[in-house]
């Protein structure tokens, strides 16, 4: 019960701010506790309330039909690790002090699964995406987490960052077994967010709309859930919730998908608890996902307080193009947005909120304008920092990342609801971006960064569009520009440094690297930089130093320990250089670039035959990996095979692009060689 005292005790911090609002909406009583059940928790990301119960969602309604339907119940930010953090620990952003995706929750808040663990559950997590990798703290209590995110080489970065629900199903239903220690198994289905992909059966059940069928796909997940359960005995003692973490917008107030704006198409969620510990049926009291752990807690026999119910919610997001952060409240039947202006709705009126009453309401406005201001001030000393190299992946999910420029409001800075066309079009321009359509990308970012000078994300994509369209030289110009305006930023000065390695000019990339690590000496990006600006002077020693640098602030990084493997065969030694490649794998099966350090490594110890198993496993991988197939043909050709040497030269000089002119030249004069 000491964890249960903890959690009490910390939302005992926003108790004050709840008193006005409860005073004037007070909320159901709790219904008492089912002692001793298992606890299955279900969390679908994206996943909009109204897309339950209108026959999308057979397996959610069934839930529904014997438990609990939350119907009135919002997130806490438009964001999946902000609101899972809250979720799992009963606590607002403020508190919980995890803002933005990509930061680190600290753990001082115990969070539900260690209580849990702490009461002699059995815990396990399955999750769908890099967003909630182990790195960002919510492991904390987890006997097992499983976040197998692996990426998808023949889709670039695109699919590296999420896996199917099925896969995560999968996994859940080998630990899920019947026992006599009660568990605590948490699944996170990411199949609703954007791109919108469903496979063709689901597309056909969602009416040939790509969000249904993402979302009926992961219904069909809850469902095999909810069978393994019946299958195994295991249905009446078992406590199922089923929720989502935040809402999808499609179009409604402009926004095309979430995390700008404040409004219900993206707060609103479902939210079904069964078997309920009392009456089922339908509570329509308003609820924050805050109040989940207390829930939680509650049926599992631990009675919490009473529930707090303010349902505040924040984004941060929209400082990523210099515009104004955004805070809601919401009660039974006003919902106050602030942001560089107030907007105020009568959700029973008007529940698309296109009515703004703030100046006919002024007394409303400022009942709950004054409760917003304590919720969104009850910070604690539970600030979150960054996770070392998450940038990369979660740009990869379609989350802008790596750009803090931005870290407070300006009072005069915009209101995103009336700056939604704009991140509209950057959403266009990053989409052809990551689809490799780089010259329109460029065209529209250009545009973008022309009209909004005051947008560091407009600028700083801008320029990395220019170096995937080949033309770092004028990358490095944007990017020089864009640290001039805001120097403050370590992930800007780490993307001029790429660009001016790339562009040649290694003594600009050494200068924008050493800036990074100046701001943030614990960037691991910019210690791989530094490395590879080493490896380039081959300068073995010092680049070998740099990537121990980076694995050390980044260990999860397969990249970095490749880097540290080729480092350390640089410098002949090759035991060393085993140990990182293995490492890569450790965190990563089946790395590619792993596997060709150590084929190269067998190579180089006159075992070619298991240096092929090596290289042919690499190119499964990675197809477009030439060094590998080079490599492939030198180890058939030491193992006396110039026949299949020569094919794999060959096709090194078919595939290979211009840019790969190093294999090209070495496959050209080695297929010389055999004639």
């Amino acid at each position: 019960m000491k964890r249960v005292l903890q959690m009490v005790l910390l939302l005992l911090v926003i108790a004050s701010a709840f008193a006005l609002w409860r005073a004037r909406y007070p909320g159901a009583e709790v219904p008492g506790p089912k002692t001793g059940s298992n606890v299955l928790l279900i969390t679908i990301d994206t996943l909009r309330a109204d897309r339950v119960g209108r026959g999308l969602t057979p397996a959610i309604d069934r839930l529904a039909a014997r438990g609990r339907t939350f119907a009135n119940v919002r997130a806490t930010a438009p964001l999946t690790l902000p609101s899972h953090v809250s979720l799992m620990t009963g606590a607002i952003p403020p508190v919980h002090g995890v803002r933005e995706n990509g930061q680190v929750f600290n753990r001082k808040i115990p969070p539900l699964a260690r209580v849990l663990k702490e009461e002699g559950y059995r815990t396990g997590a399955f999750v769908g995406a890099y967003v909630l990798n182990r790195r960002f703290g919510l492991d904390d209590g987890f006997d097992t987490y499983d976040d197998a995110v692996r990426r998808d080489a023949s889709r670039a970065e695109q699919l590296e960052a999420e896996r199917l629900g099925g896969e995560v199903v999968d996994a859940a239903l080998n630990w899920m077994q019947p026992g006599s220690t009660p568990f605590f198994m948490w699944v996170h289905l990411y199949d609703p967010h954007a791109p919108y992909e469903p496979p063709a059966e689901y597309l056909k059940k969602g009416g040939g709309n790509g969000y249904d069928g993402e979302v009926a796909y992961a219904d069909a997940q809850v469902g095999r859930l909810l069978d393994a359960l019946e299958a195994r005995g295991l249905t009446g003692s078992t406590v199922v919730v089923v929720t989502g973490d935040h809402g999808e917008s499609l179009g409604e107030h402009g926004e095309a998908t979430h995390g700008m704006l404040a409004y219900d198409a993206t707060l609103r969620v479902p939210l079904v608890i069964t078997p309920a510990a009392g009456p089922g049926g339908r509570d329509d009291t308003p609820r924050s996902l805050a109040d989940v752990a207390p829930l939680v807690l509650h049926e599992a026999g631990l009675r919490p307080l009473p529930l707090p119910q303010a349902p505040y919610s924040e984004s941060r997001y929209p400082r990523r193009a210099g515009w104004h952060a955004v805070s809601a409240l919401a009660d039974d039947r006003w919902k106050l947005i602030r942001s560089s202006e107030l907007e105020l709705y009568d959700l029973r009126q008007d529940p698309g909120e296109g009515r703004n009453l703030a100046s006919t309401e002024p007394n409303v406005v400022s009942a709950m304008a004054a409760v917003l201001q304590k919720l969104a001030g009850t910070t604690t000393s539970a600030t979150a920092a960054a996770a070392p190299g998450a940038a990369e992946r979660l740009r990869a999910l379609g989350y802008v990342s790596g750009s803090n420029a931005i870290t407070a409001d300006d009072p005069r800075a915009s209101n995103p609801a009336r700056m939604i066309g704009a991140w509209t079009d950057f959403e266009r321009g990053l989409g052809a971006l990551r689809a490799g359509q780089t010259a329109d990308a460029v065209v529209l970012l250009k545009g973008l960064a022309t009209r909004h000078p005051d947008a560091p994300v407009f600028q700083s994509t801008y320029a990395q569009a220019l170096r995937e369209a080949g033309d770092p030289r004028a990358a490095v110009r944007v990017y020089k520009a864009t640290v001039r305006r805001w120097p403050g930023d370590a992930a800007l000065f780490h993307d001029l440094a790429v660009a001016a390695r790339e562009a040649g000019d290694r003594g600009e990339a050494a200068r924008a690297e050493q800036a990074a690590l100046a701001l943030d000496s614990t960037s691991a990006m910019a210690q791989n930089g530094l490395g590879l600006l080493h490896a380039d002077a081959e300068r073995g020693t010092e680049a070998a130093a740099a990537f121990e640098r980076a694995v050390q602030q980044d260990p999860t990084n397969p990249s970095y320990w490749t880097n540290l493997g080729n480092a350390r065969r640089s410098l002949e030694d090759a035991p060393a250089a085993e140990r990182a490649y293995r490492k890569a794998l450790e965190t990563e099966p089946d790395f590619a670039d792993a596997l060709n350090g150590l084929g190269t490594l067998q190579v180089q110890a006159g075992r070619p035959a298991d240096a092929v198993l090596l290289f042919e496993r690499a190119l499964r991988r990675d197809p477009r990996l030439h060094e590998a197939r080079l490599n492939l043909g030198i180890a058939y050709q030491e193992s006396g095979q110039p026949d299949r040497a020569a094919e794999a030269y060959r096709q090194v000089l078919a595939t290979a692009p211009s840019s790969a002119r190093r294999e090209r030249e070495a496959a050209a004069d080695l297929l010389k060689g055999l004639r």
